[in-house]
């Protein structure tokens, strides 16, 4: 089954690759009107909407069901999404944090890819002068809440339940953020987004649910767009964000950095501590109800997810011919990415 499943995840993960390499394409040479905001947005809209429904979650979910013969209950499950635990909202705050550590990551890569010769792409056209809400809406929708469910559905879920079997929780961590990285194949989001999978990576694996990682998925991204607004608008909330950075000496710049680092990793902390005492008194219940037969208990464990579903010691290691195509795929987003730092390929 699992060699199978091997097989099942690599063509969902070459509808993603190969899926936004298409759309991507079709946008450039449709050359559909952008000038100004509005138009803009639709053309980003018919990427996003095609790109993020069709090839990160409707293709991957179809594959999983039927070359995987699964229910779609067994589907879901296979993917991480189940039942939602409260302190999984711990992912917000989350989000919050990981957004403003985001601004000081890409803003010293983008520094140093400028130093070695690139060019940044010219931005959108300017924003409406006045508001407009459904703009706004429209943007959250493209740029937070698809994303955070289809990419996290498309990255972090069957792909790395499948993974998992066969390696270890490290292994798998750097694996997705080189993954992750790649996946966007844009030079300028490559680093900051390598990072990012390697911690929405973390949750996905310490908590056994997508949920976190979705929520500060849209955290995250849903802070970039209100900043956005809030700059172009003059917003009191926000509005002065980058003036008050730019004014601040480097050295407090840094100190504010390391506390909102600190208070990320204080959210991640508590999560985990959730998590485990949720679990211990589910093993406290089920030594009692099993009269501390461990064989017994322990079964009882991996079934209601107290545990790890699977032990190093009967790791399934996949072959070359297994991974092939992933592979493959990883060179294709590889070469896309140093195409857009050498050409500004498709940007």
């Amino acid at each position: 089954m699992l060699k199978r499943d091997y097989k099942a995840v690599s063509y969902a993960l070459a509808s993603c690759v190969l899926g936004l390499i298409f759309m991507r394409l079709i946008v450039y040479f449709a050359a559909l009107p952008s000038e100004t905001y509005g138009q803009s947005l639709g053309s980003s809209a018919l990427f996003s909407l095609c790109t993020q429904l069709i090839f990160f979650l409707a293709v991957p979910f179809c594959i999983y069901k039927f070359y995987g013969n699964r229910t779609v209950k067994k589907t879901l499950e296979f993917s991480r999404v189940g039942g939602f635990k409260l302190y999984y909202l711990l992912a917000v705050p989350l989000g919050i944090s990981v957004y403003f550590l985001t601004i000081g990551v890409s803003s010293s890569w983008t520094a140093l890819l400028k130093l070695t010769g690139y060019t940044v792409a010219s931005s959108s056209p300017d924003m409406p002068e006045n508001f407009v809400f459904g703009f706004f809406v429209a943007d959250v929708l493209l740029t937070a809440l698809l994303p955070a469910i289809c990419e996290e559905f498309a990255m972090r879920g069957g792909l790395l339940t499948t993974v998992r079997r066969s390696y270890s929780d490290t292994f798998c961590i750097v694996l997705f953020a080189v993954i992750f990285g790649l996946f966007h194949q844009n030079i300028r989001q490559v680093f900051y987004t390598a990072l990012f999978g390697a911690l929405a990576a973390y949750l996905t694996l310490r908590t056994r649910s997508l949920y976190p990682a979705m929520l500060m998925h849209f955290t995250n991204n849903f802070c970039s767009v209100f900043i956005d607004y809030a700059v172009n608008y003059g917003w009191a909330l926000g509005g002065g964000l980058y003036d008050i950075m730019g004014i601040m000496p480097v050295w407090v710049l840094a100190l504010v950095f390391l506390a909102v680092g600190l208070f990320g990793a204080a959210m991640v902390v508590i999560m985990m501590y959730l998590r485990d005492r949720r679990n211990i008194k589910k093993k406290r219940r089920l030594l009692i109800d099993y009269a501390f037969d461990m064989d017994a208990v322990r079964a009882a464990e991996e079934q209601s997810g107290i545990i790890a579903e699977r032990t190093d010691d009967k790791l399934y290691k996949p072959t070359l011919r297994d991974g092939a195509l992933i592979i493959a795929l990883l060179t294709v987003a590889l070469c896309t990415t140093v195409f857009t730092y050498v050409w500004g390929f498709f940007y």
